[in-house]
């Protein structure tokens, strides 16, 4: 069950006996010179830069303190002129930090077990240092691709075609090195992708030691789990909490058993999947059970959901197929009367099963919940007051979209390439390193990786974008998304699609 936490200035208000604490589904880090609030959960975590002054004040809001406590603090440490003004100061804090995040609540003996309590001084940072910084000190998160391979053959898959030989493949040892690293620059959150994660032969072995190093991920899979592979999941410790959350395990199936096998490339694959979510359930993991819904299968989600229901499945997912740079089937690509059919269904679908917890991806509707979203930061946290050069830096951190995957996260393939996405393919023009001989600190802080995420005008030369009079105007608004131009042109520095040039052009 979801820990019951209070917003301060929402749910509760804010008085001068409140106890201020930073809620568990958030978590403040100092990364480099800066201090940053990182949302703490399954997904890809979001998060927020903060000026120095909001990063140190946030730091004291521990569980401990009473905001009477806090300002006598706050006013000798920030030099106001008395203990009223502190907490008025106090109070702008919280409500900046809650406009879009939440992120402050009130303390409660039920969230006693799962605060975080961090030493305040590490967050004490001269502006002159925190001003230099000019992206992330290490990775908020990773994306870990231990296999690229998988027992199916989906016709909808974005890993297909780009397999490493398991001889070339990192060792058991160097990934586990990797993840030691991880931990120790303070990631608490990776995400596994591939392929299958439980392709590997060692798979079970890497998975434990995400499991002993506390790291927080989802496990996703077409892999068939048997009762013994299952036990050996139990045994290694993937039902057993992690801070406030269970760990989550997601099969991944199609609706509509003889449609499901034809796509999985795989004779009989939606009746291991329905023994694999049995052997599951049965012995208490968390599942989730989510579908890549094509054309194929669009008319079946009711009866699939409700299935489900009957099995005992409470999570499911549904995500709209959508064309990738792999596959272009229009055989399996959703109509708008599709995607309206299946938003339908799952509507009626949370009428009738009210007890599932049902979310769609990558339909266009306000009325629909999003289970993954890409990583991103809130609006701008500084506060009225703050120093102006800091307050616009984190204003153009926001706008230029810097929060997003390639300026706070990397993807390790199976061989220690890295790269900034994993829906591309392993194309040499895209890697940024390689953590095969390499630490991962020392890739994210590379020249290739920073080229990457910041490209410079000269590495436009020979594109339209090299003699654009307005490109550092279009950087700042829209972002460089190297990804687009990729799946557009089969190149890299060059317009993606987005631009206004290459669509006036079309």
């Amino acid at each position: 069950m979801p820990l019951e936490c209070s917003v301060l200035g929402k749910d509760v208000s804010i008085t001068e006996t409140t106890i201020p604490v930073i809620s568990p589904y958030w978590r403040l880090k100092r990364n480099g010179h800066w201090a940053l609030l990182c949302r703490y959960g399954h997904e890809r975590p979001g998060y927020s830069m903060l000026s120095p002054k909001m990063g140190a004040t946030l730091a004291l809001m521990d569980g401990r303190m009473t905001l009477r406590h806090l300002s006598m603090i706050a006013q000798y440490a920030f030099d106001l002129e008395s203990q009223e003004k502190s907490q008025e100061f106090l109070t702008r804090v919280i409500m900046v930090a809650n406009r879009e995040d939440d992120a402050v609540v009130n303390m409660t003996p039920e969230l006693e077990p799962y605060v975080k309590r961090i030493d305040p001084s590490e967050f004490v940072v001269k502006s002159s240092k925190w001003k230099a910084q000019q992206m992330p000190a290490a990775p908020i998160s990773l994306n870990l691709m231990f296999s690229n391979d998988c027992h199916t053959n989906c016709a909808y898959c974005f890993a297909k075609g780009h397999c490493v030989p398991e001889s070339k493949q990192l060792s058991t040892g160097r990934w586990k090195e990797l993840l030691r690293e991880a931990k120790s620059l303070g990631i608490e959150q990776v995400t596994l992708s591939g392929g299958d994660p439980l392709f590997r032969k060692d798979a079970l072995k890497l998975i434990e030691e995400l499991i002993d190093l506390d790291l927080l991920f989802a496990l996703s899979t077409k892999c068939y789990i048997t009762e013994e592979i299952a036990d050996k999941l139990v045994a290694i410790g993937m039902t057993q909490p992690v801070n406030q959350y269970v760990r989550e395990i997601q099969l991944n199936m199609d609706p509509d058993e003889p449609t499901a096998d034809k796509l999985a490339g795989s004779p009989g694959y939606y009746n291991r999947a329905v023994v694999s979510i049995r052997n599951l359930l049965k012995r208490g993991f968390n599942v989730r059970v989510k579908a890549v819904v094509t054309a194929l299968t669009a008319p079946y989600i009711y009866e699939w959901v409700e299935e489900l229901q009957d099995m005992g499945v409470r999570q499911i997912s549904v995500a709209a197929y959508n064309r990738n740079v792999h596959n272009q089937n229009d055989g399996l690509f959703l109509t708008k009367e599709d995607r309206g059919s299946i938003l339908d269904q799952c509507r009626h679908a949370r009428i009738d099963f009210p007890e599932i917890d049902l979310r769609t991806i990558g339909f266009e509707s306000g009325n629909d919940t999003v289970a993954m979203t890409r990583m991103q930061s809130a609006d701008p946290v500084a506060l009225p007051d703050e120093d102006n050069e800091i307050s616009e830096k984190i204003r153009r951190w926001k706008d230029e979209g810097r929060s997003f995957v390639g300026h706070s996260s990397m993807t390790i393939t199976p061989d220690g390439k890295v790269m900034l996405y994993d829906t591309v393919p392993l194309d040499e023009a895209l890697f940024v390193g390689d953590v095969s001989r390499s630490s991962i600190v020392d890739v994210w802080n590379s020249e290739p990786l920073q080229n990457y995420a910041f490209p410079k005008t000269e590495q436009f030369k020979g594109a339209a974008c090299y003699e654009c009079k307005d490109l550092a105007k279009c950087q700042r608004k829209a972002g460089y998304c190297f990804r687009d131009a990729y799946f557009q042109s089969g190149t890299v520095f060059v317009p993606p699609a987005q631009c206004p040039m290459v669509q006036a052009e079309t």
